[in-house]
């Protein structure tokens, strides 16, 4: 409980004080009133029986009080009819003033007897006076000072207003101490009920008993239990959905009346390139695209979507959807076409470079076919079999191409059967260089395998065959006369790398991130006099992926190419 709420609570428990000691000492004045108003009773009872007592003691026509017995501090007062003091016990009645106006003897005379309470001035003291009418019109008068009745009064009323003030200081102490422990209680409640406002669901009152306080806590506890355990559930929907949509590869916002970003996924900021805050941002702020904002428009206006929803934006092609999320909120959706359009291109340059590649040697097969159908072969015997030859050139090129192809589909489309085996690493890299050694030697080119100790594995032996062999092919192809070949393997934790290094021409910098693609050529010319066909490396890589490895490039040192490979000792098996 904060300083505020304690000092508040201080001044109700000092004017609950203040209140508790106002009611016991009004209790106190009014039971000494009352005690005094008793005992004042009583004593003019007392007096009112021994006026009656000395009425009849006193004989008729007698001014004095002589043989009249006194009780106790009595003053006894003989009064005329005309109010002259014709004797008193107590003083000289010569020197009395007259009593006829006294209150008590105005009574006696009117009704028989009378009574009054008020200071004598001849004794200086509160007196109580009880008169009554002789039978022959005198007043006989009895006095009595209240000093003794006083101390009675304190000897009763001490006892009284003790256990007064006893039982109204206990009495307020509970009721001080019950109405603290109250306000304590609904504090308490006040601070749960805050702390629920604040979203801390995991507090609860400690109010123990069955009062209704204790009851309300109880409620209050039920409540927060109930208020977490819904919060846990849309905490844990809200991961749910937010998993979901961070899964998605289209960027998702939710977006207000006011064009803010109410909710967005990862691929979003992705998309839209934002580096910064997007939550309460505009969207236009990180998506400045035309095609966007015109597709909100129309949304909220409730016209049809525009016919041109692609935009471009940081060099992607994309696309939006809008639909309705409810309560003014508007769920903006920008698909990702770019890989699209790359495969759609992708596949155009395919078809494209396969026809190109057929038709050269189609044209050329169909050109050596008709000049020798012209009688070629029976005029000139040598030049119909150079066009022969040719024919065959061409069309091994033709079986070469389509072979290339189909085991490049295969690989794409992930028909490829894997048939892994036990093998020794460094017995198959001999095996390839044992193999292309004599094309090697035609070309002037030296072929060094180094490779360590035996190195088991367990891989499809010739499709690893058929990776090395074909960066080998090309190494010595495109290699300088003199130069040098180099296959190295070298072991790592849980794999192995294979190494292809050469000395030849080596590949410019503007062409090394495309030397994978399919038909691309550094050097197209060279290429088709060597007969390939723009597809070994895209093979290989699609090879060395089935595998499980990974395959990349670099220049080599001082000249030539480096092509490592990267695979598993054990490759993985292929997937359904």
């Amino acid at each position: 409980m904060n300083a505020r709420k304690l000092s508040s609570g201080m001044g109700w428990l000092v004017a609950g004080l203040v209140v508790v000691v106002a009611v016991a000492a009004i209790t106190v004045m009014y039971q000494r009133q009352a005690i005094t108003q008793e005992v004042e009773n009583a004593l003019l009872g007392e007096l009112q029986t021994e006026a009656a007592l000395l009425a009849g003691l006193i004989p008729p026509g007698s001014a004095s009080l002589h043989g009249v017995n006194l009780v106790r501090e009595r003053r006894v007062t003989l009064i005329a009819r005309d109010g002259t003091v014709l004797a008193d016990s107590q003083g000289d009645a010569r020197t009395m003033d007259n009593h006829r106006t006294r209150p008590e003897i105005d009574q006696a005379l009117a009704r028989g007897t009378g009574t009054a309470r008020r200071s004598s001035d001849t004794l200086r003291t509160v007196m109580l006076y009880a008169a009554r009418v002789l039978p022959d019109g005198r007043v006989v008068r009895v006095a009595a000072p209240l000093v003794f009745e006083e101390e009675q009064v304190q000897r009763l009323a001490l006892p009284v207003v003790v256990s007064t003030v006893l039982v109204l200081v206990v009495g307020g102490g509970l009721l001080l101490f019950q109405t603290a422990r109250l306000r304590l209680r609904l504090a308490e409640l006040v601070d749960v009920s805050q702390a629920f406002a604040a979203g801390e669901f995991q507090r609860r009152a400690s109010l123990s008993g069955t009062d209704a306080i204790a009851a309300l806590g109880h409620e209050l506890n039920h409540l927060g239990e109930r208020l977490h355990g819904t919060l846990d559930q849309l905490a844990g929907q809200r991961r749910l959905l937010d998993g979901a949509l961070g899964a998605l590869a289209e960027g998702v916002a939710c977006i207000d009346r006011m064009d803010r970003v109410v909710y967005a996924n990862p691929a979003w900021a992705t998309l839209a390139g934002a580096t910064g805050e997007i939550i309460g941002q505009p969207f236009y702020h990180h998506l400045p695209a035309a095609a966007v904002s015109d597709a909100v428009g129309a949304f909220r206006a409730g016209k049809p979507a525009p016919a041109e929803d692609q935009f471009h934006h940081q060099r992607r092609t994309l696309r939006s959807t809008v639909a309705d999320g409810g309560a003014g909120v508007l769920v903006v959706v920008v698909h990702d076409l770019s890989e699209v359009k790359r495969l759609e291109l992708a596949r155009r340059d395919f078809l494209s470079a396969v026809s190109h590649e057929l038709k050269t040697p189609l044209t050329a097969i169909i050109g050596f076919t008709d000049t020798l159908l012209d009688g070629v072969i029976e005029q000139d015997a040598v030049t119909a079999r150079d066009f022969v030859g040719r024919i065959g050139r061409h069309a091994d090129r033709l079986a070469t191409l389509v072979r290339d192809v189909l085991t490049l589909s295969r690989l794409e489309q992930g028909t490829w059967e894997m048939r892994p085996e036990d093998a020794d690493l460094s017995e198959l890299l001999r095996g390839v260089a044992e193999e292309h050694e004599s094309n090697a030697a035609t070309r002037n080119v030296r072929l060094v395998c180094d490779s360590p100790g035996p190195l088991p594995v367990r891989l499809d032996a010739e499709l690893l065959l058929q990776v090395v062999g074909n960066l080998v092919s090309n190494a010595i192809r495109y290699n300088r006369p003199g130069g040098t070949v180099w296959i190295r393997a070298r072991p790592q934790n849980d794999g192995f790398t294979i190494l292809v290094e050469d000395t030849g021409i080596g590949v410019p910098v503007e062409h090394r991130e495309r030397i994978f693609e399919r038909f691309y050529r550094v050097d197209a010319h060279r290429s088709r006099q060597t007969g390939g066909t723009g597809l070994g490396l895209a093979i290989v890589k699609h090879q060395v992926q089935l595998m499980g490895g990974e395959v990349a490039f670099a220049p080599g040192a001082v000249e030539g190419s480096v092509f490592s490979l990267t695979l598993p000792r054990v490759s993985p098996l292929p997937t359904a």
